[in-house]
């Protein structure tokens, strides 16, 4: 389980989590989702009702956004029916049901771990969909402002949150700047399923990466990414290329998502 520090909020309704491939994988869910609700949780919920939709051949009738609309509602009375599910609105029997349909297969896991002052180095390790560790390098995620670190994650070009991110893995191929994000490829954090992050990301952060970029021996600041020598970051496109990583262009199309990434405080 994903450590709680002094920023998370323990007064949850409930808490759903997944074991893969060894990783314990908290999910957002903490309460019953009812109509015109906002939040990180509700992305999460129809983010999967559109999983379970596109893998039975149906469109997504509704936004990917924050919001609980009434297509979603409406969609989701379908999928209640067939689970012959009996709770009003969507809660903890929905949101459990509609994590067991989510695809459990992933390329990567990447665990970032990164000290409270910023200006010093964390350690970042890359594992296989099957918990294997292949890859392990130094990483900085100080961004540009020299508040303590749990303010400065909340600020735009500030550190990079804490939280357990759906990420992708995108070809250097892609990029025509390469002196700012280096030569090979990235990671793309898109939203985060867990921790401090969730209340800022999406919100007042966002366009997260883990990339390259420097070719110097200190790591430089970022404007939030997680930042990583030039050297590293080719080696890892190797281990990518290993793994048969397709390389994904960036879509909003819900199957793109290719790995986890968890960024956790050094203790």
């Amino acid at each position: 389980m994903q450590k709680k520090y002094f920023y998370d909020n323990p007064d949850f309704e409930f808490t759903i989590t997944r074991e893969i491939s060894g990783f314990t994988l908290p999910e957002p869910f903490h309460r019953t989702i009812k109509p015109e609700m906002t939040g990180n949780d509700v992305w999460r919920a129809k983010y999967l009702l559109s999983r379970y939709l596109f893998y039975r051949g149906f469109g997504t009738p509704f936004p990917l956004d924050q919001k609980a609309c009434l297509d979603f509602f409406d969609a989701l009375i379908e999928f209640k029916k067939e689970e012959d599910i009996k709770e009003k609105h969507c809660g903890f029997e929905t949101l459990k049901k509609l994590t067991k349909y989510a695809e459990n297969s992933y390329y990567f896991f990447l665990k970032i771990t990164l000290p409270d002052d910023r200006s010093k180095l964390g350690n970042l390790h890359l594992y296989d969909g099957e918990g294997n560790e292949i890859y392990s390098c130094l990483a900085r995620g100080h961004g540009q402002h020299d508040s303590k670190t749990e303010e400065s994650q909340k600020i735009e070009n500030g550190d990079t949150p804490i939280g357990i991110y759906l990420s992708s893995y995108e070809s250097g191929i892609l990029k025509n700047t390469p002196e700012k994000f280096g030569p090979a490829g990235l990671f793309r954090l898109w939203q985060p399923l867990y921790g401090y992050a969730l209340g800022i990301y999406k919100v007042n952060r966002d366009g997260i990466l883990v990339h390259g970029g420097t070719k110097a021996k200190e790591l430089r600041r970022s404007h939030g990414c997680v930042i990583i020598h030039d050297t590293d970051q080719i080696e890892i496109q190797k281990k990518m290329i290993e793994l048969n990583h397709p390389f994904l262009l960036p879509s909003h199309y819900v199957q793109f998502y290719t790995g986890i990434v968890f960024v956790e405080r050094m203790i």
